[in-house]
């Protein structure tokens, strides 16, 4: 999905006339008119689906809760999901988060320091400072694995020890690491290269609503959820539990954020297509769930 879809469903779907959306979006007439037909399928759908998104927040809260669960997936004996999807790439060690060097604060002064950080200056970040924030916020400490149960235990709670949350890294200015989009094995504490092509930076800046900070981070986080791994558990209540679980992660990024000199802004504000296409994720069984802008100060 290109900027100019992203544009037109944006634009579309907030009420602009067709006369704005070429304005905003830079599309002439001829392409909007293209645009129409393409997407008249996917419009019919968001306009039939409309009614239901009115209420969501509600009914989501309350078909949730307890009394409406049906026995879950795991209770029914069905085979448990893996703790950690297979990607495939060339792979990048880390370094022993024990080598960082740099001057510790308290968590105290952590929390006292720690603001949403919009603007970052033009430093980017050493290898051993990356690791020391994937160890932070995504790193797996212990790994058990049998064949009624595969979890992990990390720096992050999460609901049953399931760990629904991936993590992507787009790396903008990291020292001895080529600019592209990673994926973060927690278990090996290595990145995996999925793709260094010119394009999918943009594709990412696109996607998160062109927010200046996401072009001008040294590193952009990209968190997805990966929901049976948690509703195999706990039935359709665990999609509660993927936020929480995401929050966890955006607090300790935080802090660990401060520990560096650097800061953090976590985003919600994201095309959920858009990112989604750019990580070749389905959107179902996997998708986009948070974002964080990461720099130095």
């Amino acid at each position: 999905m290109d900027a100019k879809t992203f544009d037109y469903l944006y634009y579309k779907t907030h009420g602009y006339s067709n006369e704005q959306i070429c304005q905003e979006s830079g599309m002439s007439h001829e392409e909007l008119e293209l645009m129409e037909r393409a997407m008249r399928p996917l419009m019919a759908e968001i306009e039939a689906e409309r009614p239901k998104a009115k209420d969501i927040g509600p009914d989501f809260v309350k078909l949730t809760r307890y009394v409406y669960a049906d026995k879950s997936d795991q209770e029914l004996g069905l085979a448990r999901p893996d703790a950690i999807k297979a990607r495939s790439g060339e792979l990048f060690a880390l370094p022993a988060v024990g080598k960082l060097d740099f001057h510790k604060i308290s968590l105290q002064q952590a929390f006292e320091q720690r603001r949403s950080l919009r603007k970052y200056s033009e430093q980017g970040l050493s290898l051993e400072e990356l690791s020391f924030l994937l160890w932070a916020a995504s790193w797996a400490r212990d790994f058990r694995s049998n064949e009624r149960m595969e979890v992990t235990f990390r720096n992050v709670p999460s609901a049953g020890s399931r760990h629904p949350i991936e993590c992507f890294v787009d790396i903008h200015r990291v020292s001895g690491l080529k600019s592209g989009l990673y994926y973060y094995h927690p278990i090996k504490h290595c990145l995996i290269l999925l793709d260094e092509s010119p394009e999918i930076q943009q594709k990412i800046f696109e996607g998160c609503l062109r927010q200046e900070m996401v072009a001008k981070a040294a590193v952009n986080f990209i968190y997805t959820a990966v929901p049976y791994r948690t509703s195999w558990r706990y039935g359709q209540r665990g999609y509660r539990y993927l936020y929480l679980d995401a929050g966890h992660i955006g607090q300790n990024l935080h802090l660990a954020a401060e520990a560096i000199d650097a800061g953090c802004c976590m985003i919600g504000a994201y095309l959920d297509e858009g990112l989604n296409a750019a990580l070749a994720l389905d959107g179902v069984e996997e998708f986009v769930i948070y974002v964080a802008a990461l720099g130095k100060k």
